[in-house]
């Protein structure tokens, strides 16, 4: 399952940020086999920053948030949500010039799945690529986060104006953009989460898959092999 770990602050964003990446390998080690970080961000104009994980269980994430996260003295407040059938995309490898945006939408309880399978392949307009997709039901009035690639805000507002806000069952639609982002792994294992028909699949099915924990970390099969043969 994919979960987000949202943590604020009352003191300096930029110190509870630096906290969290320095503790990322402890925090790693946390998860042991059962998970893995990948990657940490932060919303223009809020005093928190979000860390993005792959998990085989709830046990999982709270034990690393209970010994760990909460010990961080520039930690005030956290809050989990999960990512439900979420669905996650192609992305170019060099995002210099874009900006990622998020969309939090408020739907109308009767029309959830209408609107769910309306948005996985809408007509974007060009220059906004997808990211990820998902439901997450995070507040009462917020079901749905929409996560896009944009060189600017104004062709975002123009795509919910004109597509989203027309779409039957959608409420309210939020825009929130990414100040910074922290990846905690390569593009080529992110890579592996855009395939299998964007769907991500059970925590051991796609490890097993995918990694090998010989080394007492999770690893690419792929490198290994290359690595074994070279």
């Amino acid at each position: 399952m994919i979960s987000i770990v949202r943590m604020s602050t009352d003191s300096d964003i930029n110190k509870m940020w630096s906290a969290i990446v320095a503790q990322k390998d402890l925090l790693q080690s946390a998860l042991k086999k059962n998970g893995q970080l990948l990657y940490l961000t932060k919303r223009v104009g809020f005093n928190e920053a979000s860390l993005f994980l792959h998990s085989k269980d709830f046990n999982s994430i709270i034990n690393m948030v209970a010994d760990h996260l909460s010990s961080l003295d520039e930690v005030s407040a956290i809050n989990i949500m999960h990512l439900f059938k979420p669905r996650f995309f192609p992305v170019p490898k060099d995002t210099y010039n874009l900006k990622r945006f998020v969309l939090s939408l408020k739907v109308h309880p009767k029309s959830l799945k209408d609107v769910y399978k309306k948005l996985l392949n809408p007509n974007l307009p060009e220059g906004i690529r997808k990211v990820y997709y998902a439901l997450t039901f995070h507040s009462y009035d917020e079901a749905l986060q929409y996560s896009l690639l944009s060189e600017d805000e104004e062709s975002v507002q123009k795509f919910v104006a004109e597509s989203i806000h027309k779409i039957d069952g959608i409420v309210k639609a939020e825009i929130y953009q990414a100040e910074k982002t922290k990846p905690f792994i390569s593009y080529k294992e992110w890579q592996n989460y855009t395939s299998e028909g964007n769907n991500v699949p059970a925590w051991h099915h796609y490890m097993e898959n995918h990694f090998d924990w010989s080394y007492g970390h999770w690893r690419l099969k792929t490198i290994d092999k290359r690595i074994a043969t070279s």
